[in-house]
């Protein structure tokens, strides 16, 4: 029986090369990986907690069963990439690449991607409680079924994007931009409550 990895603490990645490797069951916490490079690398099974990817690539990267946890994501690469049933609670991305990047059974719980360009991702089904996307440009995005309780997305572009059956908050649909998004009959009625308008027959008004 395999030995689980020991927990490593406080070390410095920074330039260190990753690329084309696999890296399975590995556990860092509070490391530094600036500008380190992932690029077409498998991780698979590791733990990250509060560590910094400032600068680093991972574009076409695959991210499977991992935790990345208060992490800091800013100027990084992530074009290509591939995240399957990943946690990212609390994780900060910053001025990051993104497209395309493909997310699949992931908790993005209170992860911050204020201005984030997120064209035509597919979230779909994805939790997103407590997100932040602020000013974030998520036009022709996927978020069926995406669970966004608490999020905040003031200045948010979602211009044809697909939110039939996504959990919004009221004030959502008041300070985000939709237009062109395809909503279902709950969307369309939170949005019309939020621009004031009033359902009704034009027979009640001559009662």
């Amino acid at each position: 029986m395999t030995e689980p990895a020991a927990e490593i603490e406080g070390e410095d990645f920074s330039d260190v090369e990753w690329s084309d490797r696999e890296i399975v069951g590995q556990s860092y916490v509070d490391c530094t990986f600036r500008d380190a490079g992932f690029a077409d690398s498998v991780v698979r099974s590791c733990s990250f907690t509060g560590c910094d990817f400032t600068g680093a690539d991972l574009s076409r990267a695959r991210i499977e069963a991992t935790a990345l946890l208060g992490c800091t994501f800013e100027r990084s690469g992530l074009r290509g990439s591939t995240l399957v049933g990943c946690k990212l609670t609390g994780s900060v991305f910053v001025d990051c690449r993104h497209v395309p990047w493909t997310l699949q059974d992931c908790d993005l719980t209170l992860v911050s991607l204020g201005g984030a360009t997120l064209t035509g991702i597919d979230l779909s089904g994805q939790r997103l409680r407590g997100v932040n996307l602020t000013e974030a440009d998520l036009t022709g995005a996927d978020l069926r079924g995406a669970d966004l309780s608490d999020a905040r997305m003031l200045g948010a572009r979602l211009d044809r994007a697909d939110l039939r059956g996504a959990i919004l908050d009221a004030g959502v649909w008041e300070s985000a931009h939709f237009a062109g998004a395809r909503i279902d009959i709950d969307g369309a009625v939170h949005f019309a409550a939020a621009h004031g308008l009033i359902f009704g027959d034009p027979a009640d008004d001559e009662s």
